[in-house]
């Protein structure tokens, strides 16, 4: 009952990872909206100089997730949240414009991806790589052209159009590097799952704890030491090697905006230099730790990929293997005729039926069982009319074998052989009295027997195994009452001596 109570909620989330329902499309502009101002509030300098545009990775990471489902609902509402995002600062003219350009940018970005094959779900070196070249440098580049064609022309903005096409672009670029990778990560479930230990806590506490005081140095000095954010990348580093992909985005992302949220508020962790070259400084080290996180972190997640899916490879290559060993071990214990255990099994057998009524001081039986006259059966009625016949004894024997103890096995030829734990004499000599008649009553013709038809005779010898004894003294005295059963007429049974018995 509980399980069906639990299976519409696991429903629901799954649907709304795998289509974009009514609350996606609620909630996607509010979250653009959001990370609009968020940029606007920590990532835009006094100077009004954009260190990361966040924003467009929110359409990028839903369009991704989605596989392009509604791709034009979800283009049209961030479309639109842009706008009204951005038109206190730009104007309606300025905000459609932009947000062309931003629109531009994901877009582009999304098809080259689509285009080249990549996985989405960027879990691979391979497909990282290519959301870099088709987001950060083409879709930002492209949209970067653009906007500082709107910036030069339109606006009159005092730095050159080149100037500007750079700003945009690292601005832009940083943002779907930094950005993207993290909501991917947190929309779909982890390859593999990864439990934090007290050491991976101290670490990622000791890392925040450093990036404050990193990037709340004034001027980039702690009493008089210097310090730059350049500190921050092993420890990055060792994160991605901890703790994974979802926890090193999230890493990356809290120092990025960190950073340029403090130079926003003029504690210029970077030194004091100018504003744009203090930019440039803060783009090439989030860049840098871009790379050194969320790159070691993806390649690390793609090797333990490799490596546990070879390990798979190897476990189910190992139970191949182990079942074809046991089909082989089957086969070379059984008699390829008849499919009962032939006679390298027999004699594993009674070794151990041999040591276990030892120890257990049992009576153990072993009755030996040829086919009457089998050579003239098989040259008056042919070789496979033979081998029909020994599989009919085969398959009699079979059904009286009850118990889990008792055994049977082709000796080799037309004999057989059978193995049982007895009661007693009596109850040894009635079982295979009862087998002698089962034979007999099969009706298989045999014109050259005095019987008319296929019979067996059956010798029996029974001993309880003692220090002394040994399997072949058992196997000698079952051969010699089998002789005397075919001496004294055959299709009958005989017990070894009585004074043999125990």
């Amino acid at each position: 009952m509980m399980a069906l109570q639990g299976q519409p909620a696991m429903n629901k989330r799954e649907n709304f990872w795998h289509h974009p329902g009514w609350l996606f499309c609620l909630l996607l502009p509010l979250f653009h909206f959001a990370s609009v101002k968020l940029t606007f509030f920590c990532a835009v300098t006094p100077e009004n100089v954009v260190v990361v545009w966040l924003p467009n990775a929110v359409l990028l990471a839903a369009l991704l997730r989605f596989e392009g489902r509604r791709a034009p609902l979800l283009a049209a509402l961030t479309f639109t949240s842009d706008v009204l995002a951005n038109v206190n600062a730009f104007g309606w003219m300025g905000a459609v414009l932009f947000s062309v350009c931003n629109l531009t940018e994901v877009l582009v970005t999304y098809a080259l991806m689509r285009r080249s094959g990549a996985s989405f779900s960027l879990q691979r070196l391979k497909d990282l790589m290519i959301f870099i070249l088709a987001g950060p440098v083409v879709g930002a580049l492209l949209a970067a052209f653009m906007a500082a064609a709107v910036l030069h022309f339109l606006f009159h903005a005092p730095p050159s159009y080149f100037t500007l096409t750079r700003l945009w672009w690292f601005g832009d670029g940083l943002g779907l590097l930094i950005y993207t990778p993290l909501l991917v990560s947190l929309s779909q479930p982890a390859r593999h799952e990864r439990r934090l230990t007290r050491l991976d806590d101290t670490l990622l506490i000791f890392t925040l704890l450093l990036a404050t005081a990193v990037l709340s140095a004034h001027g980039g000095e702690i009493d008089g030491v210097s310090v730059t954010p350049t500190l921050l990348l092993p420890a990055v580093a060792l994160i991605a090697f901890r703790c994974g992909i979802r926890l090193t985005t999230l890493t990356v992302a809290l120092i990025s905006l960190s950073t340029a949220m403090m130079m926003t508020t003029g504690l210029k962790p970077f030194g004091d230099v100018p504003v744009h070259l203090e930019t440039v400084r803060a783009q090439e080290f989030i860049l840098t730790l871009c790379i050194v996180g969320i790159g070691f972190a993806v390649l690390l997640d793609e090797l333990h990929a490799r490596e546990r899916d070879l390990e798979n490879r190897v476990r189910l290559r190992t139970r191949e293997l182990e079942k074809s060993n046991s089909l082989l071990a089957a086969m070379s214990a059984t008699d390829g005729l008849t499919g009962i255990a032939n006679r390298r099994r027999f004699d594993e057998m009674l070794a151990s039926e041999w040591n276990r009524c030892r120890r257990g001081n049992r009576l153990l039986m072993l009755a030996m069982l040829d086919v009457d006259l089998f050579k003239q059966y098989n040259d008056h009625y042919g070789h496979q009319a033979g081998d029909d016949a020994l599989c009919a004894v085969a398959d009699e024997l079979t059904t009286h074998i009850r118990r889990n103890s008792d055994f049977v096995a082709r000796y080799g030829g037309e004999e057989f052989a059978i193995i049982a734990e007895a009661q007693d004499l009596p109850h040894a000599l009635a079982m295979a009295d009862m087998i002698c008649r089962s034979i007999s009553a099969l009706g298989i013709g045999h014109e050259r027997s005095p019987f008319q038809v296929l019979t067996a005779s059956v010798g029996v010898a029974l001993i309880v195994p003692c220090e002394d004894d040994h399997p072949l003294d058992l196997m000698k005295l079952a051969d010699a009452a089998l002789y005397r059963a075919k001496q004294q007429g055959r299709n009958r049974v005989e017990v070894a001596d009585a004074e043999m018995v125990t």
